[in-house]
């Protein structure tokens, strides 16, 4: 039996079950969490109703950021693929006009 809390393994000394060890690490997760919230509210600089509004500024002004970055890079790549366009008609009439020039 593997799952034994109290199984000696031939040295005197005793282990726990995996279960065991998962019911622990849960406990003291849920204690640091819930420590953590209570000295988040008593050390909190300001109400959450300005923390909120802090919050949702900065994601708008992250959000207007993001638009312009994204514009900027459509307008980018739209005068890339302008350039990309004419330097291969470019490429192509000279091929076209290559080809024509052996025949005649």
């Amino acid at each position: 039996m593997s799952n034994d809390v109290n199984r000696d393994n031939g040295n005197g000394q005793y282990h726990k079950s995996g279960i065991v060890d998962f019911f622990e690490i849960s406990i003291a997760i849920l204690i640091s969490v819930f420590s953590g919230f209570i000295l988040g509210l008593l050390f909190a600089p300001q109400s959450g109703l300005k923390t909120r509004s802090k919050v949702a500024e900065k994601v708008r002004d992250a959000a207007g950021r993001l638009k312009f970055t994204m514009a900027e890079a459509r307008v980018m790549g739209e005068d890339f693929l302008d350039k990309s366009i004419k330097k291969v008609s470019e490429v192509s009439s000279k091929v076209k006009g290559g080809d024509q020039g052996d025949n005649g």
